[in-house]
């Protein structure tokens, strides 16, 4: 429709609250480049949302077409439409993306400790095989200091063994396990010695 033709905007605005749809085409013909030049800084050149914005504006002009006999120039009121829509767009893109950058951060840390969870079970079972492959005096003897917490003493009298067997075969327990916890899963030997606390055997 062409933009030329004489322009009585009061009288289009009493067409328009009367239902007029050519009215509406006119005063829309006439304000879309208007109101999309106002938004054009403001959305940074995203046209898709200029789009949006227009459209909820003349709608919303339509379903409001009883209440504008008191709107003294038609341009502003459709700036300050258009500027409120803007906003209340922008606003909710920045809870989207505040939403989906706490939701990327959860999942990344819940993925970190699922991992480092499972990480860990392996690492004990493979301690627990370890220690399966020992003599049994030595796995008794290092099972009784480092899980049951009996010092060297409280061991070699409760076994009717000296302190140095004791302590050799703690030696011997402990090197092996560091290794075959080193060799089987693939651990510095500072962790493996710190997986073993943990074990429950």
């Amino acid at each position: 429709m062409s933009t030329n033709t004489s322009y009585n905007e009061k009288e289009l605005l009493l067409r328009l609250e009367a239902g007029d749809k050519s009215a509406f085409d006119s005063l829309y013909y006439r304000f879309e480049p208007r109101v999309r030049l106002f938004l054009h800084p403001f959305a940074i050149g995203d046209t898709d949302m200029i789009d949006i914005v227009i459209q909820d504006v003349f709608v919303k002009l339509w379903l409001k077409r009883q209440e504008l006999s008191g709107i003294a120039t038609l341009e502003y009121y459709l700036q300050r439409m258009a500027k409120n829509r803007l906003l209340d767009i922008l606003k909710l893109r920045n809870i989207r993306d505040r939403h989906k950058k706490n939701y990327a951060i959860l999942q990344s840390t819940s993925t970190n400790n699922a991992k480092e969870e499972l990480q860990l079970k392996e690492y004990l079972a493979i301690a627990r095989e370890g220690m399966d492959k020992m003599p049994l005096r030595r796995r008794i003897i290092f099972s009784m200091n480092e899980l049951d917490g009996f010092s060297i003493d409280e061991i070699a009298t409760q076994m009717q063994i000296s302190r140095d067997v004791v302590k050799k075969q703690l030696q011997k327990a402990r090197a092996f396990l560091k290794e075959y916890i080193s060799k089987h899963g693939d651990l510095p030997g500072a962790i493996c010695l710190a997986i073993l606390v943990l074990l429950e055997y």
